[in-house]
């Protein structure tokens, strides 16, 4: 599996809707526990997205245009 790391619920939720557009299946793991306080996202980041690798290549196309996105909608840039 190809693992995109994901910064919080908000930008794997959109991730997510872009991969669905696609076809492309997926599975979304989040690194909160309860009983942890947090432990794991402190360490390891928020969570990520899991694709089938042969879905690798699309997948980094569509990460790079949704951080394009971001960059220059949300946060202004060039």
């Amino acid at each position: 599996m190809y693992k995109i790391p994901m910064n919080n619920p908000f930008e794997a939720d959109i991730f997510v809707a872009m991969l669905e557009e696609e076809g492309i299946p997926y599975t979304v793991v989040d690194h909160s526990s309860l009983v942890f306080d947090g432990l794991f996202q402190m360490t390891m980041g928020w969570g990520h997205v899991e694709v089938p690798e042969e879905y690798r290549d699309v997948t980094e196309v569509l990460r790079k245009n949704f951080d394009d996105y971001v960059k220059n909608k949300v946060e202004g840039g060039e």
